[in-house]
């Protein structure tokens, strides 16, 4: 998918829409194919987990961003490190400088490596050298104002030529800010389905909340809801337990012009089966997809 910030919105939308480039990886029933913060055998989110994508077969890479205490933006996915980053101790991201990133170290598997973890500077440099493959950043921060969005909107721009890339947050208020910063580019919200808690870490609070939790309603007031806060183009990105729980989400979200993009939690066999399921109901497959394999193994699955 490439996007292009393009003056004519509705040029810019059609494009988003087709979803074609002239330079196809993956082939998958229409649907763009991103691998989920990376691939191969390397730490999740780190400079090689991307670099190996945007050689691989993916048309795109999902990656996650947040912001460190003194404003720099890195490449980093959980509240604390040491998971995926060695600091020597576990801390947040907004205690640690760019001066602490560089210091720190990428682990794989629990493994310390000698590889150091990104900057979003980094994944730029990288992207740019791809114009037929996307970047798709997910602002993972709460940030409390929108100039570092705007900073961030900034740095992408500067940085990958092309254009192909685009935000997506889970916080409608940070991609409203990104909507100041970037009037055509598209723009992704990410709807978090607390049935799903225990993803984030499986503690007595996680399981009494994806217990007790509802599915989201993703109806077309919803959606409609959605372009008039963050402005159009922008699309939803959604798991796949939500899609089952929403039958008419890929009906509605065509009937607005609004791209969806599905994950699933539970790996990339529900997330075909979820598809699957789907297309029987509405005979439409979402406009993209986010794995955790490769692309190969997934669109067989869809065959």
């Amino acid at each position: 998918m490439v996007i292009i910030r393009n003056k004519n919105k509705a040029a810019a939308l059609a494009l988003l829409l087709c979803m074609t480039s002239t330079a196809v990886q993956a082939d998958c029933l229409g649907m763009k194919v991103h691998a989920h913060r990376g691939a191969g055998n390397a730490p999740e989110n780190s400079l090689s987990a991307l670099r190996n994508t945007y050689f691989g077969t993916w048309d795109g890479v999902e990656t996650d961003l947040q912001l460190l205490g003194d404003g720099s933006w890195v490449v980093h996915h959980d509240l604390l490190t040491g998971r995926v980053v060695d600091t020597g101790s576990p801390r947040t991201v907004k205690q640690l400088t760019a001066d602490d990133w560089r210091a720190a170290s990428m682990k794989n598997r629990g493994v310390v490596t000698a590889e150091t973890p990104p900057f979003v500077s980094d994944v730029a440099s990288l992207a740019t050298a791809f114009p037929a493959k996307t970047l798709n950043a997910e602002i993972k921060d709460v940030v409390s104002s929108c100039a570092p969005i705007a900073t961030l909107v900034g740095q992408l721009r500067a940085n990958i030529k092309h254009g192909n890339w685009f935000l997506t947050s889970g916080v409608p208020n940070n991609l409203a800010c990104a909507r100041r910063a970037d009037p055509q580019g598209y723009l992704g919200l990410l709807v978090f389905d607390a049935r799903n808690a225990q993803a984030a870490g499986a503690n007595r609070v996680s399981r009494y909340i994806a217990k007790n939790a509802r599915p989201p309603k993703l109806d077309k007031p919803w959606l409609q809801r959605v372009q008039q806060q963050i402005g159009m183009p922008a699309g939803v990105h959604v798991d796949a337990r939500s899609l089952d729980a929403n039958p008419n989400l890929l009906m509605d979200a065509a009937s607005l012009n609004m791209p969806v993009f599905v994950y699933a939690v539970d790996g990339d066999s529900a997330l075909a089966a979820s598809l699957l399921r789907a297309q029987q109901r509405s005979h439409r497959w979402p406009s993209g997809v986010i794995l955790d394999g490769n692309p190969e193994t997934f669109c067989a699955m869809m065959k």
